[in-house]
This record gives C-alpha cells, sequence and structure tokens, in this order.
C-alpha cells in the first residue's frame, strides 16, 4: 500500500469524522434550541392572564350591576310603601329613582362588553392551547428523531475514530506531522486527488513530472500551487 494512498485514505477518515462532528453540534444546537416552543408556552400563558382579568373585570360589572339593582328596589319600595307622603319626598325619590335606572343600564353595557370581552378571550386562549399542544408533540417528535440520529452518529464516530487510529498508525511519523500541519492549513483537507492531470482541490493542470512523482508509492509529491499531498489515485 502506497503511502500517499495511506494518507489520502486517512484525509478520507478525517473528514467523514468532521461531517459527523459537524452534524452532531448542530443536533446538539437543534436539541437546545426551543424558541418556538417557548414561544407557543408564553402566547398560551399570556392568554391565560388576559382571560382572567378580563374573567375578573366581568365579575366586577356583574357585582356593580346587582349593587345597582338593589338600590333601585330600596328606593322603589320606599317610593312605593306608602310611608312617604311629602310630595316633594316623592318627587325626590322618583328622580332619584330614574337616575338610578340610567345608571343601571350604563352598567348592563359595561357587563355586555366584559361578557364579550370574556368570550373572544375565551376562544383566544383555547386557539393558543390547540397551538401550544400541537407544538409540543411535533417538538417532541423532533427531539425524537434528533436523539435516535444523534446515537447513531456517536456509535459511528466511535468507530470512524478507532478506525483512523489504526490508519494513522501506519504512516511515518514525518509524513502524519506534514498531513496534520497541511490540515490545519487548508481548512481540513490535505491530500488532493489527481483528477484528468489537474489538482482536485484547486484545479491548476500538474507539470508531467509532478504527476509521475504522483505515481510513485514511496513519495509524497505536493501541488506547486495550493501545497496539498498529490494522490495520483
Amino acid at each position: 500500500m502506497s503511502q500517499p494512498f495511506k494518507l489520502f485514505r486517512l484525509q478520507q477518515l478525517d473528514s467523514h469524522i468532521d461531517q459527523v462532528r459537524n452534524r452532531l453540534r448542530e443536533i446538539e444546537a437543534a436539541l437546545k434550541d426551543k424558541a418556538t416552543l417557548d414561544e407557543a408556552r408564553q402566547n398560551f400563558t399570556d392568554a391565560e392572564a388576559n382571560l382572567a382579568a378580563a374573567q375578573k373585570a366581568l365579575h366586577h360589572t356583574e357585582e356593580n350591576v346587582k349593587e345597582q339593582r338593589v338600590k333601585i328596589e330600596q328606593t322603589e319600595a320606599a317610593l312605593y310603601g306608602g310611608k312617604v307622603r311629602n310630595p316633594k319626598d316623592l318627587q325626590d325619590l322618583q328622580n332619584e329613582s330614574a337616575a338610578l335606572k340610567r345608571f343601571l343600564a350604563t352598567l348592563e353595557d359595561r357587563q355586555l362588553e366584559a361578557l364579550i370581552a370574556v368570550e373572544d378571550l375565551e376562544a383566544t386562549s383555547k386557539e393558543k392551547a390547540i397551538a401550544l399542544s400541537k407544538i409540543t408533540a411535533e417538538s417532541e417528535a423532533h427531539d425524537q428523531r434528533l436523539g435516535k440520529e444523534q446515537a447513531n452518529l456517536t456509535q459511528d464516530l466511535k468507530h470512524l475514530e478507532n478506525e483512523r487510529q489504526a490508519a494513522a498508525s501506519s504512516i511515518p511519523t514525518d509524513d502524519l506531522s506534514l498531513y496534520e500541519r497541511l490540515r490545519q492549513q487548508r481548512r481540513g483537507v490535505a491530500v488532493a486527488k489527481v483528477n484528468v492531470n489537474t489538482c482536485s482541490a484547486c484545479g491548476p493542470l500538474i507539470s508531467p513530472a509532478l504527476l509521475q512523482a504522483a505515481r510513485s508509492p514511496s513519495q509524497l509529491a505536493r501541488c506547486d500551487s495550493c501545497g496539498r499531498i498529490l494522490y495520483s489515485g
């Protein structure tokens, strides 16, 4: 097995390992990202709070209406009870009763408005509850899929790392050091395959002499343009 091939195989393993690690990082970030679910929860919480406030306001208006009706009953009882005979006092009671009834109408309008507000907010709360339930289910299913993928990739990564360790152990220290250095300098790609007499990594034509050197099983040839190790295939 030629040295360029060993390094090319190592490059394939490292590229695969990089892809797996990148995907695992994406999965970890996705599992932590609960923005949509948090927003749905907050929307439901806000809807429930608004509904509770509206229900409290409705209860207050209902109590006001009850109290106003009691006042009217008391006033009319005094007006028609026969105990008050003075014409001026009777007139005052009539005026008071009329005023109480006018304000009762205002209070009943407020009660109706409060009731409509409660009904609207009940519908909104129900809508937000349904949305939260749906998003929660989707989030749980999504997390399950990601969790399964994460477990599989973690297992794959262990196998790849073991395979990588075995592959690296057969490569001379100097060649491995060069490979690692080029990996750092060339965005993770230290070995480029020759593709129709060109470097597959950067594209320029390879000279016949360099192409011949790249075919050697024992020496390493490097691209004149990008400096990567060439593998002729």
